[in-house]
């Protein structure tokens, strides 16, 4: 936290706020860009010296960060398209002053020149991590390298954002016939989709539409055609678009003196290489594949029983895409938990507020409405978060699908926090809540709140450790392989089930969640783990193949599939091409192993709270916060866990955890 004496900035969006029409948009910030450019023209002759250059770099990097930003969340998010078009426009600019002065050689000398002795260590690690970033963006190179370096550079920004707008619009729909296609969905489901005057009812793909499908139609056909309108979004107009991000990126590799891109992007993360990776996907895979194939066995053996001849398991039962149909089934009749009981019990209203009450709680935090704060749209909520009485931040909720808004679940920085200068600000956009619904009660997949309480994972430590000295010590600097950890520990209090029987309420009936569901949930939790995280398994593994193979030529259908089978027990049907609506490609690149990675540290991140008996022990809650979140990025990854766990990082709470409700003899560490 920022010194209680030093008077703090007040939340602000400055020259952009929320409410520009789109040609003031542009004109505003091309407006500060031009004024950016200039300052960095300026600064190639400053003095070579921690006042003279690195802190006014540091202020003019912020302020186009920002501009950055505030157009990518706008193309992910508004919706009017034309500012959409706008926002990404807006966001390319500033990304491609970023990467002009990424390989301007004078100022790279020149921070080179910066004496360090003396210097505090954040301010010594934020400078090393400017260097060495301005090194793998070719700045060390000649002067026609540098050139085709930044040609390549700008274009794979522009090929991303294409990638991802076309998941955005890529929506699909499937046609029901009438209401009987929906036999087994949940009152609250079937009153939000009445059908149309000839009887027929429109699905779309989006999520709050899409999952119960999956999780709860009778109809077999109904969740075939469901899984494939979720498995074909932007497809097949995303496919080329996939083919030339692929190859912008192992040309970019490529000149830079690496042999392919997985290699570029693994080398400054915690494993640090893509053999590393592998040896871990290895590892857990080695763990885990005979528990997915007894995960499986038991979801065919309960399918069996409404088709005795069933030979196996297709993708819409249970295999292929998460929480299914089958071990929904196993859950409601084996453990109790009919998730569509459980569903009455978790309206957004509720959730929300007990999580606020949550953060209080164990980091002091409070989330105060700002009901006059500018949004962009009217469904988005804005909160001012205070931390023991002092102003932290301000964050936004936009959790309503629809049209043209990203169509997952993610954090997005709206504002970048640096001591003095000016407060974190960030965005949950997600898709949980039914716009056909009143917003308070609209009732949450129970997943769904484990999702968000994974987001808001995120976003707590967007805004703790927004308050650091530097652009390059705030969170979105720290090795993208732990940025996980933090969003899948704060999972687990999701499902503590004292932590969410305090606040899971009917609103209807008024009624508190029953203590023997809560006791079913925590029963029912490790159904399917095995196969759940075999298949991110299976997921990094084509993340890493898709980067670490030469893209001439490359079928990524194929690579797909065959990635797929080699580490997941059941086949990848050919007319699903999720790679086109996979935005992780796109961000993430070859790293989408730090799910994996991320939840081996996340297990042992909650071992001190296991030893304090309790996931909300105050001191332990406390510490983690000051240790892990609150630093950001001033140092390394790995050092941060060990200062909080007094060790190094170990793999065996997660192995037992992935196990856990499995007999000896099928545990394999």
């Amino acid at each position: 936290m920022a010194d209680p004496g030093v008077s703090q900035p007040s939340v602000s969006l400055g020259r952009l706020p929320f409410s520009l029409p789109a040609d003031r948009l542009r004109t505003a910030a091309t407006e500060i860009l031009a004024d950016a450019g200039r300052e960095l023209d300026r600064l190639r002759s400053a003095p070579a010296s921690v006042d003279g250059l690195l802190r006014p770099l540091d202020a003019v990097l912020i302020e186009v960060r920002n501009v950055a930003q505030h157009g990518g969340v706008l193309f992910q998010v508004h919706p009017d398209a034309e500012l959409r078009a706008v926002a990404r426009e807006v966001s390319e600019s500033a990304e491609r002053l970023v990467n002009e002065f990424r390989v301007d050689r004078t100022t790279y000398d020149r921070l080179r020149a910066i004496d360090v002795a003396g210097v505090d260590p954040p301010t010594r690690h934020a400078l090393e991590k400017l260097l060495r970033e301005m090194r793998r963006a070719g700045v060390e190179r000649s002067d026609g390298e540098r050139a085709e370096i930044l040609r390549l550079t700008n274009e794979i920004d522009r090929t991303a954002n294409e990638f991802a707008g076309k998941i955005s619009d890529g929506a699909r729909q499937i046609e029901l016939a009438s209401v009987r296609d929906l036999a087994g969905l949940p009152p609250d489901y079937l009153a939000a989709h009445t059908p149309a005057a000839d009887g027929t009812v429109r699905i779309s793909s989006k999520y709050p539409d899409a999952l119960p499908i999956l999780s709860y139609a009778d109809r077999a056909e109904v969740r075939r055609r469901m899984l494939a309108a979720l498995l074909t979004v932007a497809y097949p107009e995303n496919l080329p678009v996939l083919d030339r991000m692929l190859r912008l990126r192992h040309e970019y590799a490529g000149r830079l003196g690496y042999p392919e891109y997985a290699t570029f992007a693994t080398e400054d993360k915690m494993l640090g290489s893509p053999d590393q990776v592998t040896e871990l996907l290895d590892r857990v895979a080695q763990l885990l594949t005979d528990a997915a194939r007894a995960d499986l066995a038991r979801f065919l053996a309960r399918k069996r029983r409404d088709e005795p001849g069933a030979t196996g398991l297709e993708p819409w039962d249970a295999a292929f895409w998460g929480d299914g149909y089958y071990d929904t089934k196993i859950r409601a009749e084996e453990f109790g938990v009919d998730p569509r009981r459980l569903r009455a019990y978790l309206p957004y209203g509720a959730i929300r507020d007990g999580l606020f009450t949550l953060c209080h709680e164990l980091f002091g935090l409070s989330f105060v409405r700002a009901a006059d704060a500018p949004t962009w749209h009217p469904d988005v909520e804005a909160y001012d978060v205070h931390r023991d009485g002092r102003l932290l931040g301000r964050c936004y909720l936009d959790l309503v699908p629809r049209d043209g808004k990203y169509n997952h679940a993610a954090e997005f920085e709206v504002r970048v926090g640096v001591a003095g200068r000016s407060l974190p600000q960030a965005a949950l956009v997600c898709n949980f809540v039914d716009p056909r619904v009143p917003r308070e009660t609209a009732r949450m997949e129970y997943r769904n709140v484990i999702t968000f309480f994974h987001e808001f994972g995120h976003l707590l430590h967007a805004l703790l450790s927004g308050h650091g000295p530097w652009l390059y010590t705030s969170m979105s600097f720290i090795e993208w392989d732990f940025v996980e950890a933090p969003s899948q520990l704060f999972e687990e209090w999701a499902r503590d089930p004292a932590t969410l029987g305090r606040f899971a309420r009917d609103p209807d009936s008024g009624e508190p969640i029953p203590a023997d569901l809560l006791r079913q949930v925590v029963a029912a939790e490790a159904l399917g783990r095995g196969s759940r995280w075999l298949r991110q398994v299976a997921l990094a593994s084509i993340s890493l193949e898709m980067y670490r193979r030469d893209p001439a030529g490359l079928d990524t259908d194929a690579v797909f599939r065959d990635v797929w089978e080699s580490r997941f027990p059941e086949k990848a049907p050919p007319e699903y091409h999720p790679q086109a609506a996979w935005g992780h490609l796109a961000g993430y690149t070859a790293l989408y192993y730090t799910y994996v990675w991320s939840a081996v540290i996340a297990r042992d991140l909650l071992t001190p709270f296991g030893e304090r008996g309790s996931l909300t022990d105050p001191e332990t809650a406390a510490r983690y916060a000051d240790e892990i979140l609150v630093p950001g990025s001033t140092r390394p990854a790995a050092e941060l866990v060990r200062r909080f766990l007094g060790r190094e990082i170990a793999f065996d709470a997660f192995a037992t955890w992935a196990l856990a409700g499995r007999g000896p003899q099928e545990r394999k560490l």
